[in-house]
């Protein structure tokens, strides 16, 4: 699952992204990696400037299969405390969102929602079937 959400992000939030975190540099500047170890554990998705000058940018993206709950939010955070000012935010994406679940997002946290269109749980698929076949959604 991952490395389909990776190859969909550049194709359609990452623009999104940049915009929701005020960052006015092209989505071209950045590489979207895989999972990446931290002390406390992986994160699934990587996304930093190809040549930084100076200092980084990073935002991380933790995917859930299923239904976001709140453990989710403190992990992220987690993560995202690790990297410090370098971390301009985190993205969380998943299935679902509880309405109560939105009081605990924080600005930095950009919450994204995915599904598959027209997929049979029963049907079989190839990758690029099913990269076609994901959307993800900006959550507001």
């Amino acid at each position: 699952m991952q490395s389909l959400v990776r190859k969909k992000i550049r194709k359609t939030i990452l623009k999104d992204t940049l915009d929701h975190f005020n960052i006015s540099i092209s989505p071209e500047n950045f590489e979207i990696l895989g999972e990446k170890a931290l002390p406390e554990g992986f994160v699934d998705v990587f996304i930093k400037l190809k040549h930084p000058q100076g200092s980084n940018i990073y935002f991380l993206v933790e995917v859930k299969t299923g239904k976001v709950q709140s453990k989710d939010f403190k992990q992220l955070k987690g993560y995202m405390k690790e990297f410090g000012a370098e971390c301009k935010g985190g993205i969380l994406i998943a299935k679902e969102f509880p309405k109560k679940i939105y009081s605990e997002l924080s600005s930095n946290i950009l919450p994204i929602k995915y599904r598959f269109n027209q997929i049979n749980k029963d049907g079989e698929y190839t990758y690029e079937q099913l990269l076609e076949a994901l959307n993800l959604e900006v959550k507001k």
